[in-house]
């Protein structure tokens, strides 16, 4: 074991050592196993004995080759070049009453399209939606997600966003099937979903934090009350920005909106599955559709109607005669309001990169699910970019500490700089953001055997970008998730 573990710290110096370390533990186990079970059957086993051990542990070869390539893939920049780190370079500025949150990202690839009914020969039917291995048209918009905690949960300043993603959560490999999620009193029965989305441990009554283990209606509320979850802001391209509005949510037991009404509603009659709305040609210049080649032109610049709003809407004309190709937008837009319609937002495309804005008052609009800033405090964040791409097909930040009025010398921390004056006006500091492709992996595996670091993270001594590079963290989560998709495709 010691002769594969000094061949394996030779890629640790090179500069993957959490990756390499993982692998070398995978190569010594299946070592170990296959010598002692499978190339040296014990002397007192049977040959029935010892041929029922060679087939049961036959497949541990397999892996220790497997394991022993990942661990030279590994020292190779290549092995990960499907997912690039990304920039995403954030400001903050605030006075006396409101906060500020100013981003840039720069992309080539611009969308602020989202999913659209498309009518074919008398039926309407949606595109594709926001899935890379599915989605061949990209009609899906751009998004900027921030999360935000004030101390009171303290797994987050340890693992960011992996803090709130688990087992059976939708898009992984572990997803829950919709129909067992569909029957969960809670989750069903209470929230009407059929899918597992982001969630936090403390939600949960067992040790694993289940997805199926939720607490009771009276525990959840009583740590609402005591700022016990993620305040969660969005930006999106599509869904908000051309109504000015950022969308407010929350993440305890589940990925919840924040009181009140978003800026966005479906655009659907379920009766005749189809659209309900349409452009109302009277304040459009007589368009009532899109054309969905122009849609996959890209075609729709910003200042074009390519989002459909309440206030040029109209309900659907059955009577028309529609033409194949003709399409409308997925989600009919409208004035937010509460909790959930106190984020403004403005976002442009221009000079290459997304310029965007989110603007809040300082107060927690709904304390029952938005954070407070206050003048001299410390926050921690965590950032997620989606490029035309829906559920965990994103880039996300590592957590990083926020400080209104207080000073850090660390790469890992965001200044606020107070003004006395307009926000919008206001000069500010610029912090580059380093993205990286998340995985698959989840709060479960991080506190896991499996995780060499598992101590770290179980004790909450060091946030995760302490211990590893966002180059350390890409190279090893490709490796991991090449070993579940192989697992997945043995399933099948």
């Amino acid at each position: 074991m010691n002769i594969i573990r000094n061949l394996c710290k030779r890629f640790c110096y090179a500069g993957n050592a959490f990756a390499a370390c993982h692998a070398c533990d995978c190569v010594c186990f299946c070592f170990r196993h296959f010598f002692t079970e499978f190339a040296f059957p014990s002397p007192h086993a049977t040959l029935d004995t010892a041929f029922i051990k060679i087939k049961k542990r036959g497949f541990l070869m397999m892996r220790f080759l497997t394991a022993f390539a990942i661990v030279f893939l590994l020292s190779a920049p290549a092995f990960s070049a499907d997912h690039k780190l990304q920039n995403l370079q954030v400001a903050v500025v605030y006075n006396d009453t409101d906060i500020q949150f100013r981003f840039r990202f720069e992309t080539d690839t611009p969308s602020w399209y989202h999913q659209y009914w498309v009518y074919h020969d008398g039926a309407w039917s949606l595109t594709e939606g926001g899935s890379p291995d599915k989605d061949s048209q990209g009609l899906y918009e751009d998004r900027i997600s921030m999360m935000i905690d004030d101390g009171s949960i303290p797994d987050f300043e340890i693992a960011g966003g992996y803090s709130a993603v688990h087992e059976g959560m939708r898009s992984l490999h572990s997803e829950a099937d919709p129909e067992t999620v569909r029957a969960h009193p809670w989750i069903g029965g209470k929230l009407g979903e059929s899918r597992v989305e982001k969630y936090l441990a403390l939600s949960r009554t067992d040790e694993d934090a289940s997805w199926n283990a939720v607490r009771s209606e009276e525990e959840l509320l009583a740590l609402r009350r005591e700022g016990k979850f993620i305040d969660l802001w969005q930006w999106r391209s599509h869904r908000g920005n051309p109504a000015g509005f950022g969308d407010n949510g929350y993440i305890l037991d589940y990925r919840h909106g924040a009181s009140g009404q978003s800026s966005y509603a479906h655009n659907r009659n379920a009766e005749r599955n189809g659209p309900r709305w349409m452009y109302n040609p009277e304040k459009t210049d007589g368009k009532s559709a899109l054309r969905l080649e122009k849609l996959l032109k890209k075609e729709y610049g910003q200042n074009d109607l390519y989002y459909l709003h309440e206030d040029f809407a109209v309900e659907i004309d059955e009577n028309r005669t529609w033409q194949n190709g003709d399409a409308l937008p997925q989600r009919i837009l409208r004035d937010a309001s509460g909790s959930r319609g106190a984020i403004r937002a403005e976002g442009e495309w221009k000079d290459g990169a997304w310029h965007v804005r989110l603007t809040r008052s300082l107060a927690a609009p709904d304390p029952m699910d938005s954070k407070t800033f206050t003048h001299g405090h410390l926050y921690q964040v965590a950032f997620a970019v989606h490029q035309a791409v829906g559920a965990r097909w994103h880039y996300v930040s590592a957590p990083l500490r926020l400080g209104l009025g207080t000073q850090e010398e660390t790469e890992l921390f965001i200044r606020g700089v107070y003004t006395d004056g307009d926000l919008n006006t206001a000069e500010t500091q610029w912090t580059d953001v380093t993205l990286f492709y998340p995985g698959q992996v989840t709060w479960q595996w991080l506190r896991s055997d499996e995780h060499p670091g598992n101590e770290f993270v179980r004790d909450r001594m060091l946030p995760l970008n302490y211990r590893h590079t966002e180059e350390e963290l890409t190279d090893f989560i490709a490796a991991h998730e090449a070993l579940l998709e192989e697992e997945a495709a043995e399933d099948q």
